[in-house]
């Protein structure tokens, strides 16, 4: 009687370096997003309170620009330093619906909006815990200062269908994606009978991926943009 060895199986390396390459997009990517509080701080910014028109003023500084500029020319020069970008570390800190009472006084941006809407994907919830904290913790305060009739936080229905087809691409030997995107914010800046649904995307004021996003952030900006109940 005779018995055939065979060989381990293997990975082939074309498939090998494609899962390596998925690995580190997901790492850069995780990295990426998680921009903190603290790590704002650190560079003088505070996200509580930093308009992103304040942002534009120090695009337009000159002389900060003039020393970011020297700044950076000796780091490459062996200095040892990370170079810097004081104005995208500015835009990465800054809060949309903040207003500088300075550059505008007067104007506010409390009640722009009058529905927002928030969608996400059950399945990927999870992966965005500041997000879910949110509709966990925070939800109800909004509503007791909003009402439902000017916000509510669903399931998406199009993450299903995209999984539903994803499910099938796969079952055909396709490759697929890598899950439900981020949950989204959409402002509308009217009411609508019977309230605004994901499918009016394109109708809205405002679309906002909602991805690296803290609670308290979201339940700022909601307290903010939209009228009281």
């Amino acid at each position: 009687m005779r018995f055939e060895t065979r060989a381990p199986t293997m990975i082939r390396p074309i498939e090998n370096t494609f899962l390596l390459l998925i690995i580190l997009i997901c790492c850069h990517f995780q990295l990426a997003t998680a921009v903190s509080q603290e790590w704002c701080l650190e560079r003088g910014f505070d996200p509580s309170n930093l308009s992103c028109d304040t942002c534009a003023l120090l695009e337009e500084s000159t002389t900060l620009l003039s020393l970011q500029k020297e700044k950076n020319a000796k780091s490459k020069g062996g200095g040892g330093e990370q170079p810097i970008d004081v104005v995208a570390e500015c835009r990465t800190c800054c809060q949309a619906h903040k207003v500088n009472p300075i550059l505008h006084p007067g104007e506010s941006l409390r009640g722009k909006y009058r529905y927002a809407l928030l969608t996400y994907d059950e399945h990927t919830l999870e992966s965005y815990g500041e997000i879910k904290d949110f509709i966990d913790r925070d939800m109800d305060d909004v509503l007791s200062f909003k009402g439902e009739n000017r916000f509510r936080a669903v399931k998406s229905e199009k993450q299903e269908r995209m999984q539903d087809i994803e499910m099938m691409m796969r079952m055909g030997g396709m490759m697929g994606g890598f899950g439900g995107g981020p949950p989204k914010l959409m402002l509308f800046e009217k009411q609508k009978k019977g309230g605004w649904s994901e499918d009016d995307e394109e109708e809205a004021g405002e679309v906002i991926a909602l991805r690296g996003w803290k609670r308290e952030d979201v339940k700022d900006m909601l307290l903010t943009l939209l009228p009281n109940s």
